[in-house]
């Protein structure tokens, strides 16, 4: 039994949740140390994000550091102890149970969950987006793309609905393959220097590491990079052993860091700053430049690879947050059923219809409606989509370390009887991470990355207003699951 604070005679969180002991008699303990860590550096670790950055030259080294620093490793620890005393399916939404109760729990699981769906699509994009660099003329207009991210989800749908067991596998051997890129990129870069060519990114003056206005945006994008270090845990009452939750987020943590590092270098010793210009391509382009056409193909298949497993996997994680919500009695009881192979089909199914809705309205609707430029309001659309996306997942996970004030106000004994960190950690990640966090939203609503379209004094307004939006139907939701659930106590009382 996983081991429950005690809050002045009460367990915090009170009862132990359905999904607690449900789990792990259907669901069997396989996730080890390398099942893990490989899972981890999929979710957190995306090869188009050091694009994004290096436009600011090697000032973008600054902001990973202290990203990392801020953001990163206390995000690290929180979930680390969080997962140690609740190692169960669901997370923050479990977590949050036991420190805030349903009403929290539920809010934040809806939060959680729909930024995992609209990763789904994001992810489904960036495949595509590579394969528009192999050739300019290829899925050209936004709803070819739209249909082509479309066939990637539900093609990574049906990965997704194999025996967990196989998706596992095709995590482990893709993000083995991811490695061997950056370990690509790293030597592209030390070919190119060795064989005599000048590093493009100037790096003369110690103040070229500065950190100046014309960058600051760059802090909301290192901050959104390293989200998601919770996800893995999505899947704790599958791992075989608490040690792995320790274990896997500092060796995973490591990995994702030099991986960054090693790709950022890549680009500046190759590329330079105008690399941001060419956008996520340039990766296969510092490929293409030392090695060649036929190497960069290769890669390029590798990357596109990556993108469409990770989409199956986020399928497969966030299908189980579905489970343990409607194991719990927030949501329909059929979103709850595993098949023979102890897959949360439904949940899957029905996760997997919601994105490719969403897609369709996003690249398709445009064409059907007039209202001006199809092809300018699916940007708008998309763009607008993936950073309030950003947004969601940022608020959600301002709660790992709301949840560990609340555990330990309530019950500091308890707390310190299972305490992994020193208390000096914990109280700065609690007080740093969610300023950082909050600074990162601030300056992401500051700065419109579509000004001409959207200028920059509405672009705040409206991804704001979607954020909003989404939270308070989120709150909404929470309300009338909790009485659903209320009700189905009562009934069963009765």
């Amino acid at each position: 039994m996983v081991a429950q604070i005690v809050t002045k005679g009460n367990l915090v969180g009170e009862d132990t949740l359905p999904s607690e002991s449900y789990i792990p008699k259907a669901m069997p303990r396989r996730l080890g140390l390398f099942d893990m860590t490989m899972t981890f550096l999929m979710v957190m670790f995306f090869i188009n994000n050091p694009v994004g950055t290096v436009g600011a030259g090697v000032a973008t080294f600054t902001y990973w550091i202290i990203g990392a620093l801020v953001f990163f490793a206390p995000c690290i620890i929180a979930t680390n102890q969080l997962g140690t005393m609740f190692p169960n399916e669901g997370s923050i939404y479990n977590w949050t149970q036991k420190a805030l109760g349903s009403f929290w729990s539920f809010f934040v699981g809806a939060s959680f969950w729909v930024a995992g769906i609209l990763g789904m699509v994001s992810s489904a994009g960036i495949a595509v987006t590579f394969l528009q660099g192999l050739n300019s003329t290829w899925l050209a207009e936004p709803r070819l793309q739209g249909m082509f991210i479309v066939l990637i989800l539900i093609f990574s749908s049906i990965l997704s609905m194999q025996q967990f067991r196989v998706v596992q596998i095709l995590v482990n051997r893709t993000m083995l393959l991811m490695l061997s890129v950056i370990a690509l990129l790293g030597l592209a870069a030390l070919i190119w220097l060795v064989t005599g060519h000048p590093m493009v990114t100037s790096v003369t003056n110690v103040s070229d590491l500065a950190i100046r206005p014309s960058n600051y945006v760059l802090f909301s994008t290192v901050i959104f990079a390293y989200l998601g270090v919770n996800v893995p845990m999505t899947m704790g009452g599958e791992i075989t052993s608490r040690k792995v939750v320790s274990q896997h987020l500092f060796r995973g943590g490591l990995l994702v860091l030099a991986s960054y590092m090693i790709v950022t270098i890549a680009l500046l010793v190759v590329q330079g700053p105008h690399a941001a210009l060419q956008g996520p391509f340039s990766i296969i382009s510092t490929i293409d430049q030392v090695f060649g056409k036929f190497v960069g193909g290769i890669t390029c298949a590798c990357v596109v690879a990556f993108f469409i497993v990770f989409t199956a996997l986020l399928n497969s994680i966030f299908g189980r947050l579905l489970l343990v919500g409607a194991i719990d009695r927030r949501l329909p009881t059929w979103l709850g059923r595993l098949d023979e192979n102890r897959v949360p089909l439904n949940a899957i199914m029905f996760q997997t219809t919601v994105a490719v809705l969403f897609a369709a309205i996003v690249f398709l609707l445009p064409y059907l409606i007039s209202l001006g430029n199809p092809v300018n309001l699916v940007n708008e659309l998309f763009t607008v989509s993936l950073y309030a996306h950003s947004m969601i997942w940022a608020i959600s996970s301002l709660f790992l370390f709301l949840n560990l004030f609340v555990l330990y106000v309530r019950d500091r004994r308890g707390f310190h009887a299972q305490r992994i960190f020193p208390m000096p950690v914990l109280w700065a990640c609690i007080i740093v991470a969610p300023l950082a966090c909050v600074l990162a939203i601030i300056v992401t609503l500051s700065n419109s990355p579509i000004a001409q379209q959207i200028p920059t004094n509405t672009w705040g307004y409206v991804v704001g207003g979607v954020t909003v939006l989404w939270l308070v139907f989120a709150a909404i939701g929470s309300i009338l699951a909790n009485g659903e659930a209320a009700w189905e106590d009562q009934s069963n009382i009765v």
